[in-house]
């Protein structure tokens, strides 16, 4: 397998693990959203850990410059997950998922206030692209005068959104902090930061309902934030902008296709219809002005202008996106 290859393969494989969010949540019982996030990132921080011990890398974690930012990307990225994990609770994962990916919306609308870069007609398109996406997600089949106030289909649709705005800033500061930190070491912090702001929610889960859903957490934790991680980022690390962008959007497609097959959810055309639009402003946002087919199909590696949108999900949602 060449060095190309096996870097595909790292991302799809990331992507993949990634999809199988709605599972644990569904086996998770009794457990807080607040909670649930506070162990899985323990344990996945731990297995981060013994990683970066055994491959004698520990010292990329030492702090330098920008520690606030370090800071800020801490909190985006754990308003992110609670936002992401209450929207799967009343949506299910499908949807919340595809919510999570309209951060390109954001982008769009931030990116010149706070990283001075322009918008053009790719990210006028895109924005559009991801607003009819976001009509077909949301809009429940009898219509949106089904819509009840206060229901939990629209808390669902609202987390959901809110997800995306903070999926958005993860982005921005990943952006900024890039030169300073490597993907990592800025997965190491944004954790440790966010399990501060979660303690509180460590201490409020009973004994017994933690022993019960511990077995679940461990796996949860190690595969998400542990072994996802640690391959989406050697992952992006080996392909050009273009490619790490297309084979990301695998995740959302195996999130849905999990959350049909083995959790048995439904499936509406409305979410199939607002899935191709919001993937289609994703990989717009995605491309440098000078793509082309022929640079996609050759697989020209030549590097692409700094104001490429390149998705960095581990960070995020995990990723993690």
């Amino acid at each position: 397998m060449t060095d190309t290859s096996k870097h595909h393969l790292e991302l799809l494989v990331a992507c993949v693990i990634y999809g199988t969010v709605g599972i644990y949540m569904q086996q998770l019982e009794d457990m807080s959203i607040g909670s649930i996030i506070f162990y899985r990132i323990l344990f996945g921080l731990t297995a981060l850990l013994f990683y970066l011990a055994i491959s004698g890398n520990l010292g990329q974690l030492a702090l330098k410059r920008k520690k606030k930012y370090l800071l800020l990307l801490g909190v985006f990225y754990v308003s992110q997950m609670f936002s992401y994990y209450s929207a799967i609770r009343y949506l299910g994962a499908s949807s919340a998922v595809l919510l999570l990916y309209t951060d390109p919306i954001y982008l769009t609308i931030l990116s010149p206030l706070l990283l001075g870069e322009k918008n053009t007609g790719k990210t006028i398109l895109a924005l559009f692209l991801g607003l009819i996406g976001i009509f077909y997600i949301t809009r429940p089949e009898g219509g949106f005068e089904q819509l009840e106030f206060g229901s939990s289909y629209l808390k669902g649709v609202l987390f959901g959104l809110i997800g995306g705005l903070f999926s958005s800033g993860v982005i921005i500061s990943v952006r900024y902090l890039r030169d300073e930190y490597n993907g990592l070491t800025q997965l190491f912090w944004q954790s440790a930061i966010s399990l501060f702001f979660l303690s509180p929610f460590a201490v409020s889960v009973p004994r017994d309902t933690l022993t019960t859903n511990l077995p679940v957490l461990v796996l949860f934790g190690v595969l998400i934030t542990g072994i996802g991680a640690v391959f989406y980022i050697r992952g992006v690390a080996g392909v050009n902008a273009i490619t790490g962008s297309l084979l990301t959007l695998l995740e959302p497609v195996s999130c849905i296709f999990f959350d049909y097959t083995v959790l048995g959810s439904p499936i509406h055309s409305g979410m199939l219809i607002g899935c191709v639009f919001i993937l289609a402003g994703a990989i717009v946002i995605s491309l440098d002005d000078s793509f082309s087919m022929k640079k996609l199909l050759f697989r020209d590696r030549a590097a692409f202008g700094k104001r490429t949108f390149v998705r960095k999900k581990p960070v995020l949602r995990s990723p993690d996106k």
